[in-house]
């Protein structure tokens, strides 16, 4: 999918402070900032070697392009702040049932790094909106968590903005699917 097909989503017209995104944003804060109930840096160095157990082989192919997503959200305005990252672990944390540890998740942000200065962010996007195609519902996911990270810092810059709406457009949504999307988690709370 490339985004030069698809309609872009002005990113004045997103509505990304809302109140199932700021919920969403405290619970991925209140996780990320928790002390980690494993404090070594074995795993950290384990994780650098690719040395993890099934489960967290598993875990990690399950939030891989997802966690990504958020990654990238958190790069966009080029400040990644404690408060993103905090976001970032909870969201992972919660994703994988507390599998990772945080000494995987500081790899796993390492090598998204790595990836967007080695390809850049619109290969990562096409890449993560390939592995997304089949499942709508992971892509809803990640665009709504991405909102939260943007939010994290409880202040959104217009890279951030932007970014959203660029990460509509590679997901496929137009300005009602996403603005849907980034309310859709009070309206699920309701019913």
């Amino acid at each position: 999918m490339d985004l030069s097909a698809q309609a872009r989503v002005p990113w004045r017209a997103m509505k990304i402070r809302t109140r199932t995104i700021e919920r969403l944003r405290d619970a991925l804060l209140a996780s990320g900032r928790k002390e980690s109930n494993v404090r070594s840096s074995a795993y950290e160095t384990l994780a650098r070697q690719g040395l993890l157990s099934q489960g967290e082989r598993d875990a990690l192919a399950r939030v891989d392009a997802v966690a990504e997503t958020m990654f990238l959200m958190m790069a966009a305005d080029e400040l990644v702040s404690d408060t993103e990252l905090a976001a970032v672990r909870g969201a992972i944390r919660g994703l994988t049932g507390e599998v990772l540890t945080d000494g995987t998740i500081k790899v796993m942000i390492e090598g998204y790094a790595l990836r967007l200065r080695d390809q850049g962010r619109a290969a990562r996007l096409q890449a993560i909106a390939r592995s997304m195609a089949a499942d709508p519902n992971e892509a809803e996911s990640a665009f709504a968590l991405a909102a939260a990270v943007a939010l994290a810092d409880n202040e959104v810059a217009e890279a951030e903005h932007n970014f959203i709406s660029e990460l509509a457009g590679w997901f496929g949504f137009d300005e009602t699917r996403a603005n849907t999307i980034l309310d859709q988690l009070a309206q699920d709370r309701a019913d």
